[in-house]
C-alpha cells in the first residue's frame, strides 16, 4: 500500500461493510435476495427473469409487454399476462417472508413497479459511487476518487445475474458489465495517478486476456509497466497488440496506442508527469496526469 491512499482504503472499507450489511438486492453477480442470514432462494426460472427484469429498472413502470419478451422472447403463451400476474404475487410473498423492507411491488394495469430504496439494490449504490468517483476525479481529488471507485468494484460478487436465463436478460448482463469494466479503467487510471502504477500491473495483465481487443486497457498496461521500469515488457505488449490487431482484425493499432509507443522508446517525461497542489478540502495532493494523451480518462 502506498502511503497517499492508506486513509482513503480505510474510509472506503468501513463504507463497504456498512452498505454490504444495508443491500437486500443484488444482480452485480447471481441473483441475490438475502436479510441478514435469511436468503430467498428462487427456483423458477420466470420468477427470477421478472424480478430482475423489475431491480434492472427499480422505481420506473415495467410494462408487462416487456416482461413477457423478457420471460418468453418472441414466443408467449396463452395466458402470459396471468402468468406475469401471478409471478409477480408470488414475489412480494415470497421478499416479505424473507423480511426484506423498504421494497413493495406496484401493480397497474400497464405494468409493474419495484419501489426499492436505494442503499437497498447493489447496482444503484454501485452506479452512485462511480459517479461520486469520477465527480472527485473532476476535481482533482484523485486519492480520494481512487477509493470511491474501489469501493464501488468491491460491490461485484461475480458475473451480473449470472444462472438469469434469456436473452434479453443476457443483454442485460452485458450492460452491466460493460459499466463494471469501465469504472475499472477509470479506477486503474486513477491508481497509477497516484503512484500504484506497479501494483495494477497484475490485474492488468487479467483484464487484458479478458478483453484482448480492449485499447485502453492495453495502453494503461504499457503506461504501468513503463511507470515500473518494464520497458522492454511494455513494448513487448505493443508489438503483441500490432500482431493481434493485424491477424484478427486486419487493422492496426489506433494512432493513440501508437503515439504511446513512441512515447516510451524516446522516453517522453509526460509519462511520468504529475503535478502536486495541495487540495483545501482533504489535505491530499491534487494531481494531474497525462494518461487521457494516450488512451486513459478524458
Amino acid at each position: 500500500m502506498y502511503p497517499g491512499l492508506i486513509r482513503y482504503e480505510t474510509v472506503a472499507k468501513q463504507q463497504a461493510e456498512v452498505r454490504m450489511s444495508e443491500i437486500g438486492f443484488r444482480v452485480l453477480g447471481p441473483l441475490h435476495v438475502c436479510n441478514d442470514d435469511r436468503r430467498l432462494h428462487l427456483k423458477s426460472p420466470r420468477q427470477q427473469v421478472v424480478l430482475a427484469a423489475l431491480l434492472l429498472n427499480a422505481n420506473r413502470l415495467v410494462p408487462v409487454e416487456s416482461l413477457i419478451k423478457a420471460v418468453w422472447d418472441d414466443g408467449p403463451p396463452e395466458g402470459a399476462r396471468h402468468q406475469i400476474q401471478n409471478c409477480a404475487s408470488m414475489l412480494r410473498r415470497r421478499i416479505r417472508d424473507v423480511g426484506v423492507s423498504e421494497v413493495e411491488i406496484i401493480g397497474y394495469p400497464v405494468g409493474y413497479t419495484m419501489h426499492v430504496s436505494e442503499c437497498r439494490l447493489d447496482a444503484t449504490v454501485f452506479d452512485r459511487q462511480v459517479a461520486e468517483g469520477r465527480e472527485l476525479a473532476a476535481a482533482g481529488r484523485i486519492a480520494m476518487a481512487a477509493g470511491r471507485l474501489r469501493s464501488a468494484l468491491s460491490l461485484w460478487l461475480g458475473a451480473p445475474l449470472a444462472g438469469v436465463p434469456g436473452r434479453i436478460m443476457q443483454q442485460e448482463a452485458a450492460r452491466l458489465a460493460e459499466r463494471r469494466l469501465s469504472a475499472q479503467e477509470d479506477w486503474i487510471d486513477l491508481e497509477m495517478a497516484v503512484g500504484g502504477s506497479a501494483q495494477v500491473t497484475a490485474e492488468l495483465y487479467r483484464l487484458v486476456g479478458e478483453h484482448p481487443f480492449r485499447e485502453r486497457l492495453r495502453a494503461q498496461l504499457m503506461l504501468s509497466l513503463y511507470r515500473s521500469g518494464r520497458t522492454a515488457e511494455a513494448l513487448a505488449v505493443y508489438r503483441q497488440t500490432w500482431q493481434l490487431f493485424a491477424d484478427e482484425l486486419g487493422l492496426e493499432p489506433s494512432p493513440v496506442l501508437k503515439g504511446l509507443e513512441m512515447a516510451i522508446l524516446r522516453g517522453d517525461p509526460a509519462l511520468w508527469r504529475t503535478s502536486p497542489a495541495r487540495d483545501p478540502f482533504d489535505g491530499e495532493a491534487r494531481v494531474e496526469y497525462p494518461i487521457g494523451a494516450y488512451g486513459g480518462m478524458a
